[in-house]
């Protein structure tokens, strides 16, 4: 839920009289949406999929809440809710693409087409939706086929895994639908559902035909990452681009289909930590409905908001304050993105800059504890995870330091026309931090039951929800049953455009692990004994890797192979952990498919080019904090060392 944009009364943060749609302040990336419904039907079933992923994500969020009450409040968990959740996320990913399909919302990259003449852009449209329509009907034929192969059931329920793969065609099929109603302008209105039904037959040729062309010969994997660049280009929306040069790889390769539904579909089912995306995503709308985050933003507006860059200094104190309650970059995000971006926006700020600002600035939660990049390198590694979330501290606000220098400095020599807001006294800042006092206390109450153990990262996000429930009805007053409905209508959606691309990367990351492309690069660096220039060379490897590569697949990729490597040079593996962390992390904020750059320009409706571009004045401070971490190890490890981790 975007937060309205924001003006100064007193020490408090308050919503003008009149606000701007984001959506005409831009030119639009977007696909075409589809055209206003006329028939009531229409309508009635366009309510029935929002109410059905509304309703998903509440019992999802539910579900969890009833597992941690039921495990110390009756001392009897129950066996089922983890594997209903997953079932219940897979086809809240494929509901809520149906909705996204309609409204145009899939991340798409059109910096290419719109280079042409403004004459071309109905065609490049139908393009777009020719490719969209090849990629979910490739999803719709492979689901059908990976529900014809499963012979499981869940563990719990005794039910066959083929209603869980249903998921697959069901909303394949109804997003091909709303497809057929795109309003592109310019053009005939048969050209639309005769552009669906040549995508439509694409996705088979690629299947059938590929195998019979001169794409044989080539790599597989130089062959998947060429033609999902080419089709980016193209227009075609970065999921779907990444699921058709996986399908053309495959094919030419003769590899089996089926594989790309099961590590689509089980990148979101089989990923019991993904669900803290949405539960996060929604607590923040949560809190937005209900004056949290404005309390928590009121505060950093006084601690920090007079200083040079105004809501861009508040803008990483907010991230730093709220980051490490997620641990999940993506879900950060895309939670201040919908949180600060228009407000930054009416201060002066460009949007695409906000935009980049936010994707950096979210980093810091990989770094903060708790931190789900830190719990998985510890589990790879054989690490502690106390100094590894300990070790993360320090450097976590190095990088939101170096963040604000770079906004202090771009604000008065390249954004002149950037207002700072009045100079707080102690008394408005005493205020505003008893103000934000159960505000503070919704994180800081997550964190501590995170790092005793007493709920997973996911429980924690519903936790989480509930606490923001609570708080913004009896403490702040906002929250009423119709803004609790519209959060989580929205959150819903803005999981689908996340989590579908998530998903649509699993059948690539499989194809580089199958072809050893990671593994055979760092296996070059076992013969080097200088540690410097390892850790150099590691630091450059790993930049690579993230490029291409979620960090949950490439952390369980690289750290078997680099953590020996490193440590038989004597390089500490805490240390370690936290330059491989962030190392990775920096890939989703670079060219060409940067996962963070993209989540804040879809959630701020910012053009992906532009951020990119804007995000150019970002990306020295980064380098400075990741040279500094790599030449001084001493900032990584004196804090677990002086607090007696070993």
């Amino acid at each position: 839920m975007t937060i309205a944009p924001t003006e100064r009364r007193g020490n408090a943060v308050a919503p003008p009289e009149e606000s701007t749609k984001l959506d005409e302040l831009h030119e639009s990336e977007d696909l075409p949406a589809a055209r206003a419904p006329r028939l009531q039907a229409v309508v009635l079933f366009d309510r029935t999929i929002e109410t059905a992923t509304a309703l998903l994500l509440i019992a999802m969020v539910g579900v969890a809440i009833t597992q941690v009450f039921m495990r110390y409040v009756m001392d009897a968990p129950l066996a089922w809710p983890e594997e209903m959740s997953r079932w219940a996320f897979m086809w809240l990913v494929m509901l809520g693409c149906v909705t996204v399909t309609r409204t145009g919302s899939h991340i798409r990259m059109s910096m290419f087409v719109h280079l042409l003449p403004t004459r071309t852009r109905p065609y490049t449209d139908l393009l777009g939706i020719a490719l969209s329509a090849s990629a979910l009907a490739l999803v719709g034929y492979l689901g059908i086929g990976l529900m014809a192969e499963t012979t499981g059931f869940s563990i719990s329920g005794h039910v066959s895994y083929e209603w869980l793969y249903l998921a697959l065609p069901v909303g394949a099929l109804l997003s091909l639908l709303n497809l057929l109603r795109a309003d592109v302008t310019g053009v005939p209105r048969w050209a639309v559902p005769a552009t669906v039904a040549v995508g439509a037959v694409l996705a088979f040729v690629v299947l059938e035909g590929v195998q019979y062309s001169y794409l044989v010969v080539l790599d597989a994997t130089v062959l998947s990452l060429v033609a999902s660049m080419l089709l980016l280009a193209l227009g075609a929306p970065v999921a779907h681009a990444l699921l058709l040069g996986a399908a053309v790889a495959f094919a030419a390769g003769d590899l089996p289909e089926v594989v790309i539904a099961n590590h689509f579909a089980s990148a979101v089912s089989t990923n019991f930590t993904l669900l803290a995306i949405p539960f996060f995503i929604f607590m923040g709308a949560l809190m937005n409905a209900g004056g949290i985050t404005r309390a928590i933003i009121d505060l950093a507006l006084s601690l920090v908001g007079h200083l040079r860059g105004g809501l861009g200094q508040v803008n990483i104190a907010t991230s730093t304050l709220l980051g490490g309650l997620s641990g999940s970059s993506s879900a950060d995000s895309a939670m201040v993105a919908k949180l600060l971006v228009r407000p930054m926006e009416q201060a002066g700020y460009p949007r695409a800059f906000a935009a980049a600002l936010t994707a950096m600035g979210s980093i810091t939660t990989t770094m903060i504890p708790p931190s789900i990049s830190f719990l998985l390198y510890a589990s790879l590694a054989g690490v502690s995870v106390g100094a590894l979330f300990m070790a993360g501290v320090i450097p976590g606000l190095i990088f939101a330091a170096a963040l604000m220098v770079a906004v202090w400095l771009l604000a008065g020599r390249v954004y002149r026309g950037i207002r700072a807001e009045p100079r707080s006294g102690w008394s408005q800042k005493g205020r505003a931090l008893v103000y934000a006092l159960p505000a503070l206390l919704l994180p800081l109450g997550i964190l501590m039951l995170l790092r005793q153990g007493a709920v997973t990262a996911t429980e924690a996000g519903a936790v989480a929800c509930l606490f923001a429930v609570v708080i913004g009805t009896f403490v702040y007053r906002r929250v009423s049953l119709g803004s609790f409905w519209a959060a989580a209508k929205e959150s819903a959606n803005d999981t689908a455009v996340i989590l579908f691309l998530l998903a649509a990367s699993g059948p690539l990351a499989w194809l580089l692990i199958a072809e050893q492309v990671p593994a055979n690069v760092a296996r070059r660096l076992e013969g080097i004994d200088n540690q410097a220039l390892l850790m150099v060379l590691i630091v450059v490897f790993l930049l690579v890797v993230g490029l291409v590569l979620e960090p949950p697949p490439a952390m369980v990729l690289v750290v078997p192979i680099l953590a020996p490597i490193a440590e038989a040079a004597g390089i500490d593996l805490v240390w370690l952990g936290v330059v491989l962390v962030l190392s990775i992390m920096l890939g989703q904020i670079t060219p060409p498919v940067g996962g963070l750059i993209f989540i804040a320009a879809a959630v701020a409706r910012a053009k992906v080019a532009s951020v990119y571009w804007e995000a150019r004045w970002l990306y020295l401070p980064v380098a400075v904090v990741l040279l500094l971490l790599v030449l001084f190890p001493a900032l990584s490890l004196w804090l677990p060392t002086t607090l007696g981790f070993g």
